[in-house]
């Protein structure tokens, strides 16, 4: 095989944003499209001469492709990933790749019957030279163990208008939650690339619909707690506008400071802090530290190196940047920061995905939301929004 037939499954703002690109990476070929409304993809037919189906189990069953992008809705896809494995297609998911942990760990089962099979979640930020230099830094030890690790998010602002383009957005039964499923599943995959899962959260709030006509959250403080005892704040919100977007790991033999569009900083400890504290003689002083600056310069590929670096390991088998399977670690953390916010309790981790499960049902159940007539603006420009 020198090609891989790709088809997309849902040709909205995120399935347009990809075709984009696609004839930028070398051995896919583009071959088909679904989506419900067949004027959407009517062009799309003219232009790039693909086979069009406005449901994706037909495309999946087609014969047409060897590998599908699924950029639906999140509820659809886990199943939809699991009748492409049941069709022998490789599998490129949009984040989120479930809403629930519990639904993610079935597909994650699934593709163990499958290992000839690839399974890709859409991490685009993983591809990021700034995230890359932390992810590097932590690798070769720059931090040591782990004391406290802080996230302020306030990159995610959205309007109005952003929740009522679409009947499903911000909504239970129609996306399964709000910044923690929507926005923030690329910092939750990323927090816990760099620094694990932590063992409990505890939500200080968890504002549903605190500024937006919406059923679910559009603000969520978090603290978090680790097995060896260090602590974590991750703040967020699609209400704010400042743009804030900065990551505090401090460890014991330093500190890292990234923000995107700024040099990663380095706060290197000369002596490990602990040492220092227990055994310096004197009252009021600091260990030596340098400050070390580095430029992250390369151009951050963005969702086309994520999806060629899965036609990659299709044809040549290069190591995947983000397998699906990780994504469950980032989601079952969103899980939980949810249930602990709505429970008033705190939640440990790995959580009790049915009960979790239970939670959102009767979220689903017992929801009397009325959702604002939906206005239909047209496609997005969403270029520099993720």
């Amino acid at each position: 095989m020198d090609q891989v037939r790709l088809g997309v499954i849902g040709y909205g703002n995120m399935g347009r944003s990809h075709v984009k690109y696609f004839d930028q990476v070398k051995g896919l070929k583009f071959t088909a499209v679904a989506d419900p409304d067949p004027k959407e993809t009517e062009l799309l037919v003219k232009e790039h001469g693909v086979k069009a189906f406005t449901d994706g189990y037909e495309l999946i069953n087609s014969g047409e492709v060897d590998a599908v992008l699924i950029a639906t809705p999140h509820y659809d896809h886990p199943p939809l990933t699991l009748a492409a494995f049941e069709k022998g297609l490789h599998v490129l998911c949009e984040k989120p790749i479930a809403v629930t942990a519990k639904a993610a760990q079935e597909t994650i089962e699934a593709h163990k019957k499958h290992p000839e099979l690839i399974y890709c979640g859409m991490f685009n930020q993983r591809t990021s030279p700034t995230w890359r230099a932390v992810k590097r830094l932590i690798d070769e030890g720059a931090v040591g163990e782990l004391i406290r690790v802080g996230w302020t998010i306030q990159g995610w602002f959205r309007t109005q208008a952003y929740y009522d383009s679409g009947g499903w957005r911000a909504t239970w039964k129609g996306e399964g939650g709000g910044v923690l499923i929507n926005q923030c599943p690329h910092n939750l995959d990323l927090f816990c690339w760099f620094v694990g899962q932590p063992k409990r959260v505890t939500a200080a709030q968890v504002g549903l619909g605190k500024y937006h006509h919406i059923e679910v959250e559009d603000e969520v403080n978090a603290l978090l707690e680790f097995e060896n005892g260090a602590t974590g704040t991750f703040v967020t919100s699609t209400a704010e506008c400042s743009g804030i977007n900065r990551l505090e790991i401090v460890g014991d033999n330093g500190t890292i400071i990234a923000e995107p569009g700024k040099p990663v900083r380095l706060l290197r400890n000369g002596t490990p802090t602990r040492e220092f504290l227990a055994t310096s003689p004197e009252r009021f002083a600091t260990p030596s530290r340098d400050t070390i600056s580095i430029e992250p310069g390369e151009k951050d590929p963005g969702h086309r190196g994520i999806t060629e670096n899965f036609i990659n390991a299709i044809l040549h088998g290069e190591k995947l940047i983000a397998p699906a399977a990780e994504g469950i670690l980032g989601l079952e953390l969103g899980n939980a920061m949810l249930m602990s916010g709505l429970k008033h309790q705190p939640v440990d981790l790995p959580t009790d995905r049915n009960a979790f499960e239970g939670v959102l049902q009767d979220l689903i159940k017992n929801s009397t939301f009325k959702k604002r007539e939906v206005k239909n603006t047209g496609a997005a420009d969403l270029a520099g929004t993720y």
